[in-house]
């Protein structure tokens, strides 16, 4: 997968990792980006979250498809308070084209058609965040691994 191979995050203290910047998926994208891999950084862990800075107008997730998994998209302005959002944007959710203009967060049950997220105008850069939470959801494996046995480390107080 062009760009995957620059994904090199660190592995600092056990459940901590270093989150180095690595090119996007999106060729268009050129700013680098932070991507969290689930399984790819801490074997037990099985969210993955991909942050990138959008600075010009990009088609994302070409084409409309659906994965076994929930996924999350969180749009939001990249200032202090995240709500200075200006840009434009489409987005085919189901059999709808939803339009955006605001920050906010899609929420893409399982098994539902999405894509592609049409950003039209960008008058402010803003932030992209994708996040799924299973083992399918390392950046589209060639092969789905089985199912890690979580481990946690935070106790519950009594």
């Amino acid at each position: 997968m062009p760009g995957m191979d620059n994904l090199k995050n660190v592995v600092r203290e056990p459940n901590v990792v270093e989150l180095k910047p690595w090119k996007s998926i999106h060729d268009t994208i050129t700013e680098p980006m932070v991507t969290g891999l689930g399984t790819t950084d801490i074997p037990e862990s099985v969210l993955a979250m991909g942050f990138a800075h959008i600075t010009k107008p990009e088609s994302m997730g070409n084409p409309t498809h659906k994965h076994p998994f929930d996924q999350w998209i969180y749009l939001i302005g990249d200032t202090h308070n995240f709500t200075d959002f200006d840009a434009d944007i489409e987005m085919t959710l189901g059999d709808k084209i939803v339009k955006i203009n605001y920050p906010c967060y899609i929420f893409i049950p399982k098994n539902v058609m999405h894509c592609p997220l049409d950003i039209k105008r960008v008058g402010k850069p803003f932030i992209f965040v994708d996040v799924r939470v299973t083992v399918e959801a390392s950046v589209r494996p060639a092969t789905v691994a089985k199912v890690p046995k979580l481990k946690y480390i935070a106790k519950n107080k009594k």
